[in-house]
């Protein structure tokens, strides 16, 4: 049973997955902090941050040359790799709803914002006249086995990395707002609640 993503090259095992977080298999589950994590998905705060104005297409213009290419680079890649979140967060919340319904709604929570991370990067390609073919990436790409402890660890240094990655450069642009090409950037503070 060998399926999804974690980043664009990976799959797991999901029968396995549903074992490390089975209350049966695994009666030592911290349910509790399971139930506080799920309610701070609910809480959604990140709901109202990603809403685009005039600004965008704007600035998208006036990138040029390299600078320009190596943008659209970065939001290349950041768009894969949030979508990869999203295909693999969705598929692991549809697996474990029999198993275990709380982590089940936590993975569906993480799908629901990293495919808004993922469409909100890829609406920006679209100020580049450029967009991502996300279905043609989730049949065409060849993937790599990892265990499930492994697609866990990832996952956590995956969003522990990104929040640096985003926070870092937000804060930058704080400090050196002539370095402030794209109004992407301006959302990363809020992205990384």
């Amino acid at each position: 049973v060998l399926w999804t993503l974690l980043s664009p090259l990976s799959c797991s095992d999901f029968d396995e997955m549903e074992q490390l977080f089975s209350q049966q298999i695994n009666p030592n589950l911290d349910m509790q902090e399971l139930e506080a994590m799920c309610t701070e998905f609910k809480n959604d705060y990140n709901q109202r941050h990603f809403v685009r104005n005039e600004t965008f297409k704007k600035a998208a213009e006036g990138i040029t040359g390299e600078t320009r290419k190596i943008f659209i680079e970065f939001l290349e890649r950041s768009c894969t790799a949030e979508f990869s979140g999203f295909l693999l967060y969705k598929e692991l919340g549809r697996r474990l709803k029999a198993t275990n319904p709380v982590v089940a709604e936590i993975f569906t929570l993480m799908s629901r914002d990293e495919a808004r991370h993922a469409g909100f990067l890829n609406k920006a390609m679209s100020d580049f006249n450029l967009a991502l073919d996300l279905g043609f990436l989730t049949k065409n790409r060849k993937y790599t086995f990892f265990k499930p402890k492994f697609i866990i660890y990832a996952t956590y240094l995956s969003e522990k990395i990104g929040y640096w990655r985003y926070i870092s450069i937000y804060r930058h642009l704080q400090r050196n707002p002539d370095n402030q090409l794209y109004p992407l950037f301006e959302y990363f503070e809020n992205w990384c609640q």
